[in-house]
This record gives C-alpha cells, sequence and structure tokens, in this order.
C-alpha cells in the first residue's frame, strides 16, 4: 500500500470506538462552554484570550478525523450560541403557553408575550383557539387574548385541567378527585375518587371516543372511557406516578427512577431504566414521528443527559431501539416541549435560569435564552420561581 493510500484510509476509515470518543469529547467541551461564567458585553478585551484558549484546546484533538468532527460541532454551537438577553423570537411556528408566578403567558412566533390572568396553571385547547386555567376553586377557559367565556366552581381547590384532542371534554382534579365537563362549560360531573396528584392525559386522536389516563394513589394508572365511564384497561400497582405522556394508543408511565411503555393492546412494550440512583426528569413524544426523548438526571456527577429514541411510527414500540445520548450538561434540565413541527425541542435550565432550543434530530444547532425568570415577572418583586412551560401550540 503506497503512502499517500494509508494516509487517505487513516484520514477516513473509522477507528474503532472513535465516534463514542467524539461523542464524550463533544459533551466535556459543550458541558463547560454551556456552564460558563457570563461576562458583559462592554469587556470585550476578555475575546480574544477566550478564543486563544478554546483554539487551544480544539488543536488538540483537530489532528484527528472524530477531533476534527468535534472542532466542527463546537465552532457550529459556539458561533450560534451566544445566549439572548430576551427572547426576541421563536426558531419555530406556534404558540407558547408557560405558567409563571404572576400567571399563564402566551408568547407569539414574533416573541411577543400577554399575561392571561392571576391564574394558577393552564393548558391548550387542541388546535390553540383556547386556553382552560385554573385558579383556587375555579376552572376558567379563556381566548388567549385574556377574554373568559365559562366559569365552574367547585368546592375543593381545582388543578391539572386538560383539554381532550375531540375539544368537547375538560378533565381536572378537585381535591383528590377526577371530574370531567364539557367544553362549552355544562355537565360537570365527577370521574373517579382516590387520584393522585399527576396530570390526567387524554388519549390523542384520532379516535371517536374520549380516553383519559389517571393515576390512583396506589400507583395504578386506569385508562377510561369518559363517555361511557367504562374502565378500558388498567395497570398493576408500581410506585408513585409522577407523569403520563401519550403516543398515539402507547401510554408512558414516569416515576422517579424509570419508565414503562405500554403499547395499543395494554401490553409492556418496554421500560426506560436510568442507572440507580439517577432521577427521570421529563418525557416527550415528538407530535409527528413520535420520537421520544427523556432527561436522565445524575445527582453524583450534577449533570443531565438526554436521550433519544426513534420510533417505527406513532404507535410504535419506541423503546425497542436502542437509545442514543444526544446532548450532556451541567445542572437539571427540567421540561421538555417539541415544537409543532418536531424540528426544535425546547428544554428547561432552572439552576442557569435559561431556556435551551436544540435543533432536532439530534443536536444540530443551540440556542439559548438567558434572564428568562425575569421576562415573566413584569413587577420585578415577589418570590423568583423559574417558570415553567404548559404547551407549545399549533403550527
Amino acid at each position: 500500500m503506497k503512502k499517500t493510500e494509508l494516509t487517505r484510509r487513516l484520514a477516513q476509515d473509522p477507528v474503532p470506538g472513535e465516534t463514542e470518543a467524539a461523542q464524550r469529547a463533544w459533551w466535556i467541551v459543550s458541558s463547560v462552554f454551556a456552564g460558563r461564567e457570563r461576562v458583559r458585553r462592554p469587556q470585550r478585551r476578555l475575546r480574544p484570550i477566550i478564543a486563544l484558549a478554546l483554539l487551544a484546546g480544539a488543536a488538540a484533538v483537530a489532528v484527528t478525523p472524530p477531533g476534527r468532527a468535534v472542532v466542527e460541532k463546537f465552532r457550529d454551537a459556539v458561533g450560534r450560541n451566544e445566549a439572548e438577553p430576551a427572547l426576541v423570537r421563536l426558531p419555530a411556528p406556534g404558540f407558547l403557553l408557560i405558567d409563571s408566578t404572576h400567571g399563564p403567558w402566551v408568547v407569539h412566533r414574533d416573541g411577543s408575550k400577554r399575561l392571561l390572568g392571576t391564574y394558577t396553571a393552564a393548558s391548550w385547547s387542541p388546535r390553540g383557539l383556547f386556553v382552560v386555567a385554573t385558579r383556587g376553586t375555579d376552572v376558567v377557559t379563556l381566548e388567549p387574548g385574556g377574554k373568559v367565556h365559562w366559569t365552574v366552581s367547585r368546592e375543593h381547590a381545582v388543578t391539572d385541567a386538560r383539554w381532550a384532542p375531540s375539544g368537547f371534554r375538560i378533565a381536572y382534579r378537585a381535591g383528590t378527585t377526577l371530574r370531567v365537563v364539557v367544553g362549552d362549560g355544562t355537565g360537570d360531573r365527577l370521574l373517579a375518587r382516590g387520584v393522585a396528584p399527576v396530570a390526567p392525559a387524554w388519549r390523542p386522536r384520532p379516535s371517536a371516543i374520549n380516553v383519559v389516563a389517571y393515576a390512583a394513589g396506589d400507583g395504578v394508572v386506569h385508562v377510561v372511557d369518559v363517555d361511557t365511564g367504562h374502565e378500558l384497561w388498567r395497570t398493576s400497582p408500581g410506585p408513585p406516578v409522577r407523569q403520563l405522556v401519550w403516543s398515539g394508543r402507547s401510554l408512558l408511565v414516569l416515576s422517579r427512577s424509570g419508565a414503562t411503555l405500554y403499547d395499543g393492546r395494554h401490553r409492556v412494550a418496554g421500560h426506560i431504566d436510568v442507572p440507580h440512583g439517577n432521577l427521570l426528569l421529563d418525557a416527550a413524544f415528538g407530535p409527528k414521528r413520535g420520537g421520544l426523548v427523556y432527561a436522565d438526571f445524575d445527582p453524583n456527577t450534577g449533570h443531565t443527559e438526554l436521550i433519544r429514541n426513534e420510533c417505527a411510527g406513532a404507535t410504535g414500540p419506541c423503546l425497542a431501539i436502542a437509545p442514543q445520548a444526544i446532548f450532556r450538561s451541567a445542572g437539571r434540565l427540567e421540561q421538555l416541549a417539541w415544537s409543532p413541527d418536531e424540528r426544535w425541542l425546547l428544554v428547561t435550565w432552572p439552576s442557569a435560569d435559561q431556556w435551551l432550543f436544540l435543533r432536532m434530530p439530534g443536536v444540530r444547532r443551540l440556542l439559548t435564552v438567558s434572564s428568562v425568570t425575569a421576562q415573566f415577572d413584569p413587577s420585578g418583586t415577589g418570590p423568583r420561581t423559574f417558570p415553567s412551560i404548559a404547551g407549545w401550540c399549533c403550527s
């Protein structure tokens, strides 16, 4: 073999383990960059020093093909990852609904925001034409502009109101009960007692019936036809449920340390098993192709990894395919929300007071927004609680 041919082969052919090495290097570099101390923009004289330090580190790995891949990936992220001081624009179509200490906000594509009122929490109607919110003992529906349509009051405090995909039902928790009301505010009735403090989850369309899943206090998840009151199926008792997430007819049941996926025939299709001692912070199915991303937090290292699973289809067994780590960062990445077109994933980073917008699939681009808490605190007074994502709706 000639020297030129050998050089070409060494430069192009993969070396065993080089992809994994490149991924580890990317995690280290991106984590350091994401967790860097912010400096004020007038201190421009520091930028050449920082640039030289980054170039020196990059030169150490740039001599190999996987090293060059890491450098290119990091260069792309650095070039596009200047944290914006304000949310000036959403990177994808749709509207964000954000719960804050002062109430829910609607965020438009151009970055403009509107505070809907002093409600505790809110969620979207199926096409984003309305919002259902809770406040004390009241369930309220209103337009995104703030105009109230109707109110239902109960004896106990209400929360976790969720609109069915059909638009004709709303489920909400009142104390330890689950109740359902028609979309026009009539026909409020009791559906279940002994309900755990977990938001109910409606099965997505297409479906001729309104099907909701809810968690009981004993860890059993019940799936019910709301219109008839007939229970379709239930799970076995398990650890306390933290979250219920549907994808087509598949239901993911999350606890603190893992999750179980049930397929359309109510059978266990797979598990998310995070390492012992780790916490499963959140999980989200893509709205179109059904890909699953979940956040795995390691308290020992203080880092969170985002893991992605591809699905064979909207009802496919997502966990049957080998998971892939796509992003790693210091701190807890608490919430995940897909854009309606499934091209971006919004990730909350409360300890850094930032939002991360990740270009999917993988992480092709990273956009960050700083000082998130202050942007949803118009008065600048009172407790500074990091806002939560109530939904990214409707392209």
